[in-house]
Formats: C-alpha cells, structure tokens, sequence
C-alpha cells in the first residue's frame, strides 16, 4: 500500500521531501512517483510507478500551493482518480503537513467510499489548522477547546462537522500537533487547540490518537523534518512491535497503550 505525503500552504517539494527521504533511508520504504498539479488542474507524473516497490512513497505537489481549499480537494480527487484507473491502486495511506492535512480530511469528506478512488487506510496530520489560525500570546482566546468542542468555529470547521458522517467508519487517524512552550500553547503558526479540534470531526472512526510535541522542534515548519515525527509515522504505518518503538522527547502521547494494536 503505497503513502502518499502532501506539502502545506505555499510548501514546495522540500517540505515533505526530506523526510520522504529519511524515511526510505535505510530500506525501510521506497520513494516512488512524484505526482504535481498543474495551475489548471492538470496531472503530471515524473518517475515510474514499481508495483513491487516496498511501501512506495508518492509525492504529490500543488504548482499553485497558494490555492483555496475547494480547488485543493479538487486536485486530489484528480490525483486519486489517476492512481486508480491507470495504476490500479486500491488502497492508500496519507500524510498532509498544515494545509495539506486539511486537505486531505476535505478530500476524504467529499471522496467519501466511491469507487473510482483508492480507499484511504490511514491518515495523518501535522500541525494541521483545522479551526483556524488565531493564536494567544498568553494561550487563551475564544477558539479554544471545551468538552463540546471548540468554544467557537470558523466556517471551514463548521464544514467538517457538517460532512463528518461522510467520513469512513474503518480510518485510522494519527493526528500531530506541536507546542514550542513559550506560552502561546502552538507551534507559532497553529494553536494546539486548532489542531486537536481533529477529535471532534474524527469522533467516529476505527482509531483515533494524538500525538503533541514539545519544545523548538515542535515550531510548525520544524514539525516535518523532527525525527521523532519519522518515527512516530513509521510506527503507524510500518507497524513496528511496541518493543521496537522509541524512546521520543515529548511530553504527550494520548492513548499511547492503545496505540499499539498491530
């Protein structure tokens, strides 16, 4: 089942490049085709597509990284379809960093179970802005996380609720937040309570955990190049045994006994 890892607001192929590269480092994986996005939506694939390659990595990459939600959900439909028809993929994993983890929860939502795109197996995001980007000097403001969910939604959230039954009842999700400690409860560029508001749009999924780092490798674009978020990936999606797990610098792993279920 190949992973496919997709870059965030104004991200280049940098952003998840390099750990597409540490992850494939040592055999573990493989990197395989780079799939972009044309301004208009069109598809360009460089690379050749190995189907006995070893968890192929796919790339995909937005030209217009700058492009609203609607058209972002639009070109992974795009990409999904492509991956289906012509290489007969039917099963697939995801990573987005920031925007990109946004998109890939709205792509899921609108994808749904159809048939003419690969299933998604399992989801990943980091240091995804599902509620916004109002941040706290002191940690507090009216976005904040309740047992109900966020005091208050923007619009794209409310979007999420709203669809969220769409959503397949078999995902896993891994959902990575970072907080750098300097008061402000996020990592610079998204709040801690943005990104766990994910709990709330995946309450009804096969699996849902959390994973926040801490300190300056937790600042937003540090997020996709912290080795301790490689090796939290490999664990979800290579399914490393629980003795095999490492020894990570973070403060918060919830649901971490029940995180290894492989």
């Amino acid at each position: 089942m190949p992973t496919l890892f997709l870059h965030g607001y104004s991200g280049t192929k940098n952003s998840m490049g390099h750990m597409m590269d540490r992850l494939a480092r040592n055999g573990d994986a493989t990197r395989s085709i780079v799939i972009s996005v044309t301004h208009d939506g069109q598809i360009k694939i460089d690379g050749e597509w190995d189907k006995f390659a070893k968890k192929p990595l796919i790339q995909v990459l937005f030209e217009d990284n700058k492009s609203s939600l609607t058209n972002q959900t639009a070109w992974l439909q795009s990409v999904m379809r492509e991956l289906k028809s012509t290489y007969h993929i039917p099963a697939v994993n995801v990573v987005g960093h920031s925007m990109g983890g946004v998109d890939w929860t709205s792509y899921i939502e609108a994808a749904s179970n159809q048939p003419t795109f690969p299933a998604v197996a399992k989801l990943v995001t980091i240091g995804a802005p599902f509620n916004g980007l109002v941040i706290g000097e002191d940690g507090k403001t009216a976005y904040d996380l309740t047992e109900n969910g966020p005091a208050t939604q923007t619009e794209r959230y409310q979007g999420f609720i709203a669809r969220q039954k769409a959503i397949p009842a078999s995902l896993e999700v891994l959902n990575i937040a970072g907080d750098v400690e300097d008061g402000t409860k996020s990592d610079i560029s998204v709040s801690l309570a943005s990104a766990l508001s994910g709990k709330f749009i995946f309450n009804h999924v096969a699996s849902y955990k959390e994973l926040v780092m801490t300190g300056s490798q937790a600042q937003h674009s540090r997020l996709h190049e912290n080795r301790d978020v490689d090796d939290a990936i490999k664990a979800f999606f290579m399914a490393l045994k629980k003795e095999s797990y490492p020894s990570f610098g973070y403060d918060s792993f919830f649901g971490l006994s029940n995180f290894f279920s492989f």
